[in-house]
């Protein structure tokens, strides 16, 4: 005869409060409000650090869901080499992109390089990263003013005021009309205007497509009134006694053969965005795409009357679900000051969400997340993202160093009409004080 089993009520109960605990964590939805209350719907979808902000009240969480399809946001161009350059380039042994029926040096690059990744390509990670920096490049040379702006717990401490020109020779059709006989990848300069103490301060640097090549990086430092070369080293040093490196540009603004790089996992994730749908871009009188005053400020909590969360908390930012791989990524020179890091990597928009840096001895130190915003022109004919702001939050020493990039103060220039000679030295020192 077969056995009859019977179950106790008090089993039913626990499998029912199992399912609904689980049911719990899986239901983060639009609508949704994240909190100290119910932080555990969100576990598994944000790195460790951002679940801890939540879960001790420092950051609440209002889940959206988008008004447009991310994969549309990107100029003619680039969507195009969606197509054209899939299964076109490769990686040598040195980590240099060259083409993948023989082995050259490709002239020029337009578009991301590698549209599709396989998952069991060892090499995968330094792909999307190579993909991140083409993305940059996609939107032309920039020029991009910004406010950093430095916060401890006890509140607002100083601002500081800079610009950023950045001159792609790579990336977007406009590349072609560059002179580019040393083969560079990007110039970038970063100069400080306000405080006073700081203005003039400022950092150049070279990025050449040869993978052996190191950057040429130049730092002005009004203190000495000298312009210094600087080692690789120098890219994780603090920027202006801020929270943040160089490098921390952008999720990871360095040379990508200077790290190591490893796929952990793919996932969904919730990652910030500026709003749910696309802001205004306009062309100027010079042909330059540019932002407007009419997009959305971001609210802080020091700015916002009643916050009980953290000073430095973004109060008005849309969190949403969004594809990402993690990545590990560890320095090959030994004397870089960060440990390992992982980078949250938006595979839609192949760029960063977020960096967990760890100190050299392995210990948690600092995160860094993003928020960007899709740009859309009136006629709909020009559509790209741009940054809207970098946060580096380090929670060893209780403080947040906040970058506001684009914003009603802040104008971005996309394809903007920028000088070679500006990167020379000589042009260098009209941004130095």
């Amino acid at each position: 005869m077969r056995e009859v089993r019977t179950f106790h009520p008090w089993f039913l109960v626990v499998c029912l409060i199992v399912a609904s605990v689980h049911t719990a964590r899986a239901d983060v939805a639009p609508g949704d409000v994240i909190d100290k209350t119910n932080w555990e719907k969100a576990k598994g979808l944000l790195p460790e650090p951002v679940l801890d902000w939540v879960k001790k009240g420092d950051f609440i969480l209002d889940i959206y869901a988008l008004k447009y399809r991310p994969l549309d946001f990107f100029p003619p161009f680039l969507l195009e080499a969606f197509k054209t350059n899939v299964g076109k380039y490769e990686l040598d042994a040195d980590g240099g992109i060259v083409y993948a029926e023989t082995g050259k040096e490709p002239e020029h690059i337009i578009g991301i390089p590698f549209p599709v990744t396989a998952e069991d390509d060892p090499r995968r990670g330094e792909k999307l990263m190579q993909n991140n920096h083409y993305m940059q490049y996609g939107s032309g040379d920039l020029r991009f003013p910004f406010q950093g702006i430095w916060l401890n717990r006890s509140g607002y401490i100083r601002e500081t005021e800079a610009i950023d020109l950045q001159m792609n020779p790579d990336g977007y059709p406009g590349a072609l009309e560059h002179r580019n006989p040393g083969r560079i990848e990007k110039y970038m300069i970063l100069a400080l205007r306000k405080p006073y103490d700081l203005a003039g301060t400022s950092v150049m640097t070279w990025r050449y497509r040869d993978p052996k090549k190191q950057d040429n990086s130049f730092a002005y430092s009004p203190m000495i009134r000298r312009v210094r070369r600087m080692s690789a080293a120098n890219r994780s040093d603090a920027l202006m006694g801020s929270d943040l490196a160089v490098d921390d540009a952008n999720g990871y603004d360095g040379k990508v053969t200077a790290f190591t790089w490893k796929v952990l996992r793919k996932q969904e994730a919730l990652l910030p965005a500026l709003d749910v749908e696309p802001i205004r871009i306009v062309k100027n009188e010079r042909g330059e795409w540019q932002t407007t005053k009419e997009i959305k400020p971001i609210i802080y909590g020091y700015q916002k009357e009643g916050w009980q969360g953290a000073v430095w908390a973004p109060t008005n930012l849309c969190w949403m679900k969004r594809p990402v791989v993690v990545l590990e990524l560890r320095a090959k020179d030994r004397y870089y000051n960060y440990g390992v890091q992982h980078i949250w990597f938006d595979t839609e928009l192949q760029g960063c969400a977020y960096k967990v840096i760890h100190d050299k001895a392995g210990d948690y130190w600092k995160t860094l997340f993003i928020s960007a915003a899709a740009c859309e022109s009136d006629d709909k004919s020009m559509r790209f993202y741009t940054l809207t702001s970098q946060q580096m939050i380090d929670d060893r020493a209780d403080r947040s160093t906040i970058i506001e990039d684009c914003s009603p103060r802040n104008i971005y220039t996309h394809f903007a009409q920028l000088d070679i000679n500006y990167f020379s030295l000589g042009g260098f020192q009209k941004f130095c004080k």
